[in-house]
């Protein structure tokens, strides 16, 4: 099979840029996307830099028309770790195709979602030229949280001007439909610690001395109970209530929590009722404790001490209008009104919610579009993802809409081994994206 973009992506997807990792090809990656922009035809291919985040590629493929519109995509080329690799099935750097599909590590998560839109500019130009202008902006530290694309944002906000904007990720969900996401939640992410002594002791000095751990677990208590609601005060006054359009997204979305449970091997009960799980998902903040340390943690029963420190790493994803701020805040002083403030709140890191309006007529075009294409029973409209990203920092300077669409399925394994892509769904999406450059033009 002759796929599109295929030689791009064969040596794009062998550049090992895990932004996570020490050792990698950050540097190399973005030389090679300046490089093949330019090659693909972009008048302007060039490196923007901070002087913290992972250099960035900007890029413009110029419309016939100069007063054309300005479609800007958003992808990143930075992928997460390969590890574990003994469960992988090939090289993860290495491209493998099948009769209908495709593995590598970031061929869904991101590197293939730039090679589908990279084919669609190529399949427009042979048609006779681009309607729309279409910029890039492909980071390098998205798997890290982005935690200086804002900065990055506001230094070169002149050049990404634009009129709509198509964010990284989406693909086919659990029922097999083509989503259109018009959002993400919010996240922050921090880490609470308790120390009570120099050292480690004997246990046998728990009888009189106060343990971390167990200091931790009451404090963590204290922000979320057994119904597993959160508590902290004022956390829920920001958040903004749904419009009727909002709310009428959530009712017809189609989440089969049996399935999903099955897909992911989930042995407890949904935390909320069958009939709140959707509004849960997309529009109920959470909190999860991503890990928990203390004491001796090797092999078998070990040594009896007594901790001296103990650690939570702790997220939650927020709703409009929470910000990640005014969530530590609210933390610091719950803490601290409940008697623990010993505990110290540190390493920060967070992302805004964001919504695009879906009234927006340039959102309802991509959407009736996808309806055509896909169709009208295969395609679910999102009123926001799950997880979290940085769409609300583009929205601040543009101002223009911004949804989320691609090549992916609810098996693609992102950040997991055997990531992969069908290639029928990759071909599709070619397909949907070259028509969707020509609606938004007219």
């Amino acid at each position: 099979m002759n796929l599109p973009m295929q030689a791009f992506l064969t040596q794009y997807l062998k550049l090992r840029s895990v932004s996570l990792a020490a050792d990698n090809e950050i540097d190399e990656t973005a030389a090679f996307l300046k490089e093949q922009f330019t090659k693909l035809g972009a008048t302007t291919s060039r490196i923007l830099t901070t002087d913290a985040a992972n250099p960035a590629v900007y890029a413009v493929f110029p419309a016939q028309s100069a007063d054309a519109p300005t479609l800007l995509f958003y992808n990143h080329y930075d992928v997460q770790p390969a590890e574990p690799l003994d469960l992988w099935k090939s090289d993860p750097f290495k491209l493998k195709m099948t009769d209908t599909h495709l593995y590598a590590r970031g061929i869904n998560d991101d590197k293939g979602e730039l090679a589908a839109r990279l084919a669609a500019i190529q399949r427009l130009q042979a048609q006779g030229g681009l309607p729309c202008t279409i910029k890039f902006l492909v980071e390098g530290g998205e798997e890290q949280g982005s935690p200086h694309l804002e900065d990055l944002l506001k230094q070169y906000a002149d050049l990404l001007a634009a009129d709509f904007c198509l964010w990284e990720s989406g693909g086919r969900n659990e029922q097999g439909k083509f989503q259109i996401s018009l959002g993400v939640k919010g996240g922050v992410a921090f880490q609470l610690s308790v120390k009570t002594a120099d050292f480690d002791l004997h246990s046998s000095l728990g009888a009189i001395t106060e343990n971390p751990a167990w200091r931790l677990v009451q404090a963590l208590a204290t922000l979320k109970n057994a119904n597993d609601e959160i508590t902290i005060p004022h956390f829920l006054d920001s958040v903004k209530p749904l419009t009727t359009t909002q709310k009428q997204l959530i009712d017809s979305a189609v989440f089969d929590y049996a399935a999903f449970a099955k897909n992911y091997g989930i042995t407890r009960p949904a935390t909320v009722p069958a009939d709140e799980i959707k509004e849960a998902l997309y529009n109920r903040p959470s909190m999860t404790i991503n890990g928990f340390s203390s004491g001796y943690e090797g092999p078998g029963i070990g040594k009896t001490i007594l901790p001296h420190t103990a650690l939570a790493k702790i997220d939650l994803r927020l709703v409009p209008d929470q910000t990640p701020a005014e969530t530590v805040r609210l933390i610091k002083a719950a803490l601290t009104a409940g008697g623990y403030d010993d505990v110290t709140v540190s390493d920060f890191l967070g992302e805004p919610p964001f919504r695009t309006d879906p009234d927006d007529p340039r959102v309802q075009e991509a959407v009736a579009l996808a309806r055509k294409t896909y169709g009208d029973d295969d395609v679910q409209v999102e009123l926001n993802s799950p997880g979290s990203g940085p769409m609300k920092y583009f929205y601040d300077i543009n101002h223009a809409p911004i949804i989320s669409c691609g090549i992916g399925n609810a098996n693609s394994a992102a950040h997991g081994p055997n990531e992969n892509v069908a290639i029928a769904d990759y071909l599709s999406f070619i397909d949907y994206l070259t028509q969707l450059v020509g609606e938004l033009a007219a």
